[in-house]
């Protein structure tokens, strides 16, 4: 068989070349094109899920934080030692710290309400502690005032009767079955300062029952809270590229 050179158009061959070149340098360009798109996307997916983490980790050492430091072993403790009148100077200055954390807890806990206002199940977790957090702090004020009343004979009725109210609502709020036992305490022929203190012995019960109770019911919420939280934070870069 001859082939004759001449016969052959090599201008539509060229043209044809040109065309499957171009068609290979478009598919290249789609791919890289598309490559890098996913990348971004990826890039942008890591930053979002390590904001996340982030967010969760700040959440869960800030509750954390206020949750050790409600101990309601020490809520009985320095209970007694008011009522049996042994309590130091030290005893007093860790009062006095305990006072000054309650407070730094309270805002810690008013600025983690007002960020997951929105999150049900984060604010569900968030209420819980902030509700043992009020009826500690209280306690915490409550016994502080009262030493120092004790101690230096200062005394100002109004906040002592603002006390003895406190106590006693609280108390038969919490533990219904010591209202006989708070009634008869309130209406004895005694000073208002000694109905206070033998209201703490009342009181400092109900307080450290309260907490041990609400604390096993944090600790679970805070476990399944954080278990949600961790499986969509790491479920996220995966769900987002394949759809």
């Amino acid at each position: 068989m001859n082939l004759d050179l001449c016969t052959i158009d090599w201008t539509a061959i060229g043209s044809i070349a040109t065309v499957i070149a171009m068609i290979i340098a478009y598919r290249t360009i789609y791919i890289s094109v598309k490559q890098n798109k996913d990348n971004q996307k990826f890039q942008t997916l890591l930053v979002q899920r390590e904001i996340e983490q982030k967010r969760l980790d700040e959440l869960v050492d800030n509750i954390m934080i206020i949750n050790d430091s409600i101990q309601p072993i020490v809520v009985a403790d320095y209970s007694v030692k008011l009522t049996k009148g042994i309590f130091t100077e030290d005893d007093r200055h860790f009062i006095d710290e305990m006072v000054a954390n309650d407070i730094s807890n309270n805002n810690r806990l008013s600025v983690q309400l007002i960020k997951y206002d929105r999150n049900e199940s984060a604010k569900k977790v968030l209420m819980i502690l902030s509700n043992m957090r009020q009826k500690y702090g209280e306690w915490v004020r409550d016994l502080s005032i009262l030493n120092l009343y004790k101690t230096n004979y200062i005394i100002f009725p109004d906040e002592l009767r603002r006390i003895i109210l406190t106590m006693a609502n609280m108390s038969k709020e919490i533990a219904p079955k010591y209202e006989k036992d708070i009634h008869f305490i309130i209406n004895e022929k005694n000073n208002d300062l000694n109905k206070a203190i033998n209201l703490m012995n009342i009181f400092c019960y109900t307080i450290s029952s309260y907490l041990n109770e609400q604390k096993k019911i944090f600790e679970d919420e805070l476990c399944a809270f954080v278990k949600e939280e961790q499986k969509r934070i790491d479920s996220m870069i995966f769900h987002d590229l394949i759809r």
